[in-house]
């Protein structure tokens, strides 16, 4: 009998590995995924309600300065709201603001929507990523964010979600 020490793994042991691994990948796919989606909800979230934050600040800060204030609403994608939205009046001003704000993310990072009532409160804010490749697209908003991903996909962008 001719013994000599092999080695290496037999092709046996190399098929049990590869099992599991897929077994493995089977199982943790699905929830990863699941943490994509929820990460995108709270990044959209945080974005509507730094947009909140920002009107709100700018419009006391302009009715402080004893401008007018006005009922507005406007919805635009990030990059348009210094071009498309002029002037030097209260809503030019609370969407510059806005703009400055999300400068951060980038021009092309995605879409807001905003409805300021006339006595300068904010009547919500809402923030939507551009190419959104998710099924449903994730829109964020504030007040009243949608908690669950399956909510911020069924809201139409630039209506107000009011949860059930």
């Amino acid at each position: 009998m001719n013994t000599k020490n092999r080695k290496g793994f037999t092709l046996v042991e190399l098929v049990v590995v590869i099992a599991i691994i897929g077994v493995l990948a089977a199982i943790l796919i699905p929830t990863m995924m699941n943490y994509v989606k929820k990460a995108r909800l709270k990044a959209a979230n945080a974005n509507a309600k730094l947009i909140f934050t920002t009107a709100k600040s700018q419009a006391a800060i302009c009715i402080g300065d004893g401008e007018d204030s006005e009922t507005f609403f406007t919805k635009w994608e990030v990059s348009e709201l210094k071009t498309k939205v002029t002037g030097n009046d209260y809503s030019a001003k609370v969407c510059h603001a806005v703009a400055d704000a999300l400068k951060d993310d980038g021009e092309d990072s995605g879409a807001i929507a905003l409805r300021m009532d006339d006595d300068g409160a904010v009547g919500f804010a809402q923030w939507a990523p551009r190419n959104d490749s998710t099924a449903g697209q994730i829109v964020g908003q504030y007040p009243n964010p949608p908690k669950t991903p399956s909510e911020a996909q069924s809201i139409s962008f630039g209506t107000q979600y009011v949860p059930e």
